[in-house]
């Protein structure tokens, strides 16, 4: 198997960037930390946003030039699309692109399933970075940053993988490491590792956890502390130093319970079904599924929300949490 190749600062020879106008379509979480990122790295960055949008004041507030979507695509030599995925088919038919203009997304989910028509005069770029739009922000201004996967489903200019590696080492992710990937393989791991561990399995375990303690009779307070509040600072341990390290920060007895029981939790049967998992997303059938949950108003998005809002472990937690930053507050 060959080793991926990772492209960091002082790979980079040449700005593709220096003035370019680059457009960002969308003032999130991710949208609003990649566009201070590159303004900060030296950029000439424009907003894009719809009429009435809730964003605007914030965006103006940070000094951004803010036009609207159709403007900012006619200013703009590159334009980042970095709204929800569901909105960018409907945004995109309407839009006027020009030749040699560069479109870069940071998830590559519309191009990989082929929800958007891409014409054949522009560059096609994936620039996605490996964490969230605050902790791209956050580890930019330590000096620091977050890993990227870069891509190029479509090279007009012949430098379109020269302009993403640009673009990540303005985000800050040539500081760590950019990866070479594909839209395709970007679109699919990332769902999966959604699904399958983020925001799937992790939080899942946890709420069950959490439930067994209080079917057993122990209090709402204590399994709380030792099934959510605990997580942390085990992640925090392999986040930074690899699983060995962890080993060596726990107990004998706690290293061992885990490792026996863990085998028990995670065994052939869930393997089996992340395979499964894995298969309905590269195969189309999780896409169809989602088409049919945003045809239906969101409803089992929405009774889920509420499910959550409405569970014994989200009461304590607001309980819990409130009660240790009050302590915090009077400690101080």
């Amino acid at each position: 198997m060959n080793k991926i190749k990772i492209y960091k600062n002082k790979d980079i020879k040449k700005d593709f960037l220096k003035g370019k106008v680059i457009g960002i379509i969308g003032y999130g979480n991710q949208g609003k930390a990649q566009a201070l990122n590159l303004r900060d790295s030296g950029l000439n960055v424009i907003i894009g946003l719809r009429n009435g949008s809730l964003r605007k004041k914030d965006a103006k507030s940070e000094g951004f030039e803010i036009h609207t979507i159709d403007k900012l695509v006619e200013m703009s030599d590159i334009v980042s699309f970095l709204i929800p995925d569901e909105q960018i088919p409907s945004l995109f038919s309407n839009l006027k692109l020009k030749e040699g203009q560069s479109i870069l997304f940071s998830h590559g989910y519309v191009v990989h399933f082929k929800e958007i028509k891409l014409p054949n005069f522009v560059n096609v770029l994936l620039v996605a970075p490996s964490g969230s739009g605050k902790m791209v922000r956050e580890e930019y201004i330590k000096g620091s940053g977050v890993p990227s996967l870069i891509a190029v489903e479509q090279d007009f200019s012949g430098s379109a993988f020269d302009i993403a590696l640009c673009y990540s080492k303005a985000l800050g992710s040539t500081r760590v490491g950019s990866f070479l990937s594909t839209f395709s393989e970007e679109t699919i791991t990332d769902i999966f590792g959604e699904q399958a561990v983020l925001t799937g399995s992790i939080p899942s375990i946890i709420k069950e956890s959490f439930n067994v303690l209080l079917e057993s009779g122990y209090t709402p307070e204590i399994a709380w502390l030792v099934c959510y509040y605990e997580v942390k600072s085990i992640i925090d341990s392999f986040h930074q130093n690899g699983f060995d390290f962890l080993n060596n920060a726990i107990s004998n007895l706690a290293e061992y319970g885990g490792a026996t029981r863990g085998k028990r939790i995670i065994d052939e049967n869930v393997k089996i079904k992340m395979r499964n998992i894995l298969k309905e997303i590269e195969d189309g059938s999780f896409k169809k599924e989602w088409e049919k949950e945003k045809k239906d108003d969101y409803k089992s998005l929405y009774e889920n929300r509420n499910l959550v809002k409405e569970s014994e472990i989200e009461k304590i937690t607001k309980e819990m949490l409130g009660l240790l930053k009050n302590r915090k507050k009077k400690n101080k």
